[in-house]
């Protein structure tokens, strides 16, 4: 049986439609709109547009019959006469049945049917044709232009019985929108009307969402359409209507600026104690004239602009009160206006901000928990605006009958840091976090705030899935971001690019979103990163200029027709974004060797300006591409920012320094910040131990010009086993010597001299080696060199799982390698008498005090103790029951400096003390409270210091 949708053209060069979609009467309106999207979508593969017919006669060979169980007398028909099963998919939520039948009915080879249990579920079904067709969820939004094909084929292994989704409301949040949202929208359609939104509503529809929270800084998503079109529009795609948490019975608060006055019906303050009245008029208007629709209506009250309900003075039981009294108001409000039986009315009541305080309350004062006004109503709970997040129900609250959402972040504008440009969502953190949320029953709402949509497709997408189907992807499948990653890039790309070039598209996406995950582009600074300590820069400039060489590379071989796709979706993102990383790092290095006045800040200093100018200049070159289509899109500022926002925000500084007059060679290790000239006077000796590690066996020097003219120089040695790659040059701006070791020459720990000689100088290093043997050492144990050291977490010497609960691998995960956690997640081990513990072995130099510090991801604490309990213990001592955060964290708390510092770093480095012995210990690691995600361990004896670095030490050497 083969279900066939082609072009056909007889002898006589008449087209024959053989390919036609039935339009049922009964219909909604919404999936005939989908329906006619979707032949679109045949005109765009096989180029001819699908006629339609309300006749059955006139269904062609191979038609498309579609509609919604309830709504469709053919659907009946064809299930009451054994062609097809509605029991499948009846009284099921948002499912659809897609099942070829051979022979319907006379004149008819074979049928696709499409039969949805509701709405949603045939509009889900349609949009699956598509997929299978090769059509991207992106093919309006970004412009992803399918491959066309002669003609598609379906055979029944292309039947299919969709799923309930795992989250039941899936949505975006438009926020922050302007300058760059709100500028695109006013352009291309002159507001935030029905014009617009049509894209959003396919878009979230084409990814098997379902809700929306409508931009909001300055708009009315139901008085822009014009009038009620674009919730009437919503509503007709089976979008169910959110407002974000400070916008209560479905009103925007931009709504009420416009209506206030002092002979207002609704007054002139957003203040319910001193103008009650007028405010339950305008929300009961609002319940008036949208109750009509499919919404879930959000409860509660903030101040205006998202601020303080109450004065800074108000004690916490004024607060909790005043709450109590609005959301009876609201409730009372809604049986009069939109349904008598609340339990039937979706409701949200978010906590977000302060308003999570006024619904746990405190030991003093009884909070809103367990309050009868809330009973029914979904309890949304959310990040901490950088995507950790800030709790999860406790077992008192799982009682709670109305279900638990999730309010997420892929933008914010607020403190800590503002970040609205570009995506740094790095999909091993999302898939940890959602995956969590999930197994902690946080499952009835996942709503994420999107700021403008562009340059964020790709995490949307894998959110929408997340949300959509947690047993293909969740907590107990990992490490499968990269499969994703593959099937998303196949999806867009489809034969635009070879596998080799879809490969390199996969590193682009990993690469530039890790990165841009270690630090925002808006708080990057010049000095985030040292600019030679443990070459932390030098990788980093390594990896975005690979990345940016990649993207331009694979610019030149895109077809043109791809083109405009992999520009919004791939290369804007990767190369502008890479283009600031590059930039303020270039300037850390600038401003460095400008002390040291090497000729080489110069050169730097031009590095500088030229990524200034390409940065505007790719913003011009988006703005212009694709006839304009994504104008405005790109222009939110993302440099330098010196406050949480954009005000007073700046370029790096750039430095040119004026050379010396007499020739000067400035020589250091490159990978650390000291340095000499080698001159009688000042002349420093650089300790050079690097050669101690068993896996190294080479050491970059800098030879540096500090002067207007070049400088000559030779190298000598005093001993055969140091071999440096050249003798003698001439520097007039860098040159890199490479010292090797022989090691077959050593005997013992040895120690030998480099002299770097100019006809007046002479710099010397003292190189120190030493074999060690590693024969005897156990795989995975660690030597102390470098005066430290550090493992990183996945390459533990053993672990104990207990009772179906693991410390499992996520690949790829945090600043560096990778991170360990236990999975499943939902398990507090604080009262176990036994916990799943890491074991880690290292050879300490001394027996000594070490601090130990543990480079942890920047989790919360799951409950209002603030408490993130790590047991460690060290050889046979006790274990130490230690909370990894402090005494006085408080996530999304601006004084809390621990806070702030672990989502502007993401990290936060829990510091402790062992006493290590000399020779061989045991450091084990004990998971105890739940969100702990454990990235690297670092030890270094007590009063010691590491070079300054933001990623920490390079992983010691251990033996593999």
């Amino acid at each position: 049986m083969q279900f066939k949708i082609e072009k056909v053209t007889k002898a006589d060069k008449r087209i024959v439609e053989e390919t036609i979609f039935y339009m049922e009467p009964d219909a909604y309106s919404g999936v005939r709109k989908v329906a006619d999207k979707v032949r679109e979508d045949v005109k765009r593969v096989v180029e001819f547009l699908p006629e339609t017919t309300k006749k059955r006669e006139k269904l062609g060979k191979y038609p498309v019959i579609y509609g919604t169980i309830g709504h469709s007398k053919i659907l009946e028909d064809l299930h009451h006469s054994g062609k097809i099963n509605l029991s499948v998919v009846e009284g099921k939520r948002e499912v659809f049945l897609f099942q070829l039948v051979e022979e319907p009915y006379e004149g008819i080879s074979c049928a696709l049917v499409i039969a949805g249990s509701d709405k949603r579920g045939s509009i889900y079904g349609l949009f699956h044709l598509s997929e299978c067709m090769g059509v991207s969820a992106f093919v309006d939004w970004s412009d992803v232009r399918p491959t066309h094909k002669d003609k598609v084929i379906l055979t029944e292994k292309d039947n299919y019985i969709s799923k309930e989704p795992s989250v039941k409301y899936r949505g975006l949040f438009i926020n922050d929108e302007w300058p760059a949202f709100g500028n695109w929208a006013k352009i291309h359609f002159g507001g935030f009307n029905a014009k617009m939104y049509e894209h959003v509503f396919e878009l979230i529809l084409r990814l098997k969402g379902n809700y929306l929270w409508p931009a909001m800084w300055t708009a009315c998503f139901s008085c822009d359409g014009p009038g009620l079109l674009n919730a009437e529009l919503a509503d007709e795609y089976g979008i169910v209507l959110g407002s974000s948490h400070h916008e209560p019975c479905i009103r925007n608060g931009e709504e009420y600026s416009q209506v206030r006055g002092k002979d207002s019906i609704y007054g002139d303050a957003w203040n319910f104690r001193t103008n009650r009245n007028g405010i339950l008029r305008f929300w009961e208007d609002g319940l008036k004239r949208n109750g009509k629709f499919e919404n879930i209506i959000t409860l509660g009250m903030r101040g205006e602009q998202d601020s303080k309900i109450l004065e800074e003075d108000a004690t916490l039981e004024d607060n909790i009160e005043l709450l109590k009294d609005v959301i009876r108001e609201q409730n009372r409000l809604i049986r009069k206006n939109v349904c008598e039986d609340l339990s039937s009315t979706k409701r949200v009541f978010v906590l977000f901000s302060e308003v999570e305080a006024f619904f746990y309350g405190d030991e003093k004062t009884k909070g809103l928990i367990g309050d009868q006004e809330l009973d029914g109503v979904t309890l949304m709970l959310g990040d901490d605006n950088f995507g950790n997040l800030r709790g999860v129900p406790t077992e008192q609250m799982k009682e709670h009958n109305g279900g638990y959402g999730l309010y997420y972040h892929f933008d914010f504008h607020g403190g800590a840091c503002s970040y609205e440009w570009m995506n740094t969502i790095y999909l091993p953190k999302l898939w940890e976090q959602l995956s969590m949320a999930y197994d902690y029953g946080i499952s009835d709402i996942w709503v994420v705030n999107v700021g403008d949509i562009c340059f964020l497709e790709y995490p949307i997408s894998y959110f929408f899935e997340l949300a959509y189907d947690m047993e293909k992807w969740g907590s107990s499948k990992p490490n499968m971001t990269d499969y994703f990653t593959k099937q998303w890039i196949d999806r867009q790309f489809d034969s635009a690019f070879n596998k080799e070039d879809k490969k390199s598209i996969q590193e682009i996406l990993n690469g530039y979103t890790r990165i841009n995950h270690n630090r925002k582009p808006e708080v990057m600074k010049a000095f985030v990163y040292h600019p030679v300590n443990f070459d932390e820069s030098e990788n980093l400039l390594k990896e975005a200029g690979q990345i940016i060489d990649q993207v331009n590379e694979l610019k030149t071989r895109c077809p043109k027709w791809a083109l405009p796709a992999f520009y919004e979706l791939i290369y804007f993102p990767a190369a502008a974004s890479m283009n600031v990383q590059r930039m303020q790092i270039v300037a850390g290095r600038n401003e460095f060797y400008a002390r040291q006045n090497r000729v080489e800040a110069n050169v730097l200093a031009k590095e500088i300006k030229w990524c200034i100018n390409e940065d505007r200049r790719l913003t011009k070159e988006y703005h212009h591409i694709n006839d304009r289509k994504w104008e405005g899109m790109g222009l939110s500022e993302h440099i330098g920012f010196m406050h949480w926002n954009e005000e007073g925000n700046c370029y790096p500084l750039v430095i040119e320094i004026e050379p010396a007059n007499k020739p000067r060679l400035i020589v250091a290790k490159s990978d650390c910040s000291e340095f000499t000239e080698g001159f009688i006077w000042t002349r420093k000796t650089l300790k050079i131990e690097d050669f101690l590690r068993p896996d190294v066996d080479e050491v970059r020097i800098d030879l540096a010009c500090g002067s207007r003219e070049s400088v000559e120089y030779e190298v000598k040695s005093d001993c055969s086993w140091i071999i440096p790659s050249n003798y003698c040059g001439c520097v007039d701006n860098k040159e890199v010597l490479r010292l090797k070791i022989d090691r077959s020459l050593l005997k013992g720990k040895e120690l030998g001299t480099v002299l770097i000689q100019t006809k007046t100088s002479e710099a010397q290093l003292e190189v120190w080696a030493q074999n060690t043997d590693v024969l005897t050492m156990d795989n995975n144990t660690f030597l102390e060199r470098d005066g430290y050291i550090a493992m990183e977490a996945e390459h533990y010497y053993k672990k104990h799982d207990i009772d179906g609960y693991c410390f499992t691998l996520i690949e790829n995960y945090g600043r560096t390698l990778s991170a360990m956690k236990v999975l499943p997640p939902q398990h507090d081990f604080t009262n176990d008498s036994e916990r799943p513990y890491l074991e880690y072995h290292f050879i300490a130099d001394q027996e000594k005090e070490y601090t130990l510090d543990l480079y942890l991801a920047p989790s919360n604490t799951a409950y209002r103790d603030h408490k993130l309990t790590v047991g460690i213990q060290l050889n046979e001592e006790e274990i130490q029951m230690t909370n990894a955060v402090g005494e006085h964290f408080c996530s999304q708390d601006f004084g809390c400096m621990e806070w702030i510092r672990g989502v502007m770093e993401n990290i936060h480095i829990h510091q402790s003390s062992v006493l290590c012995q000399c020779g061989l210990n045991r450091l084990r690691v004990y998971a105890v409270s739940p969100f702990m995600v454990l990235e690297k361990v670092v030890l270094y004896k007590k009063g010691t210091t590491i070079p300054t670095s933001y990623l920490g030490p390079r992983e010691s050497f251990y033996k593999k």
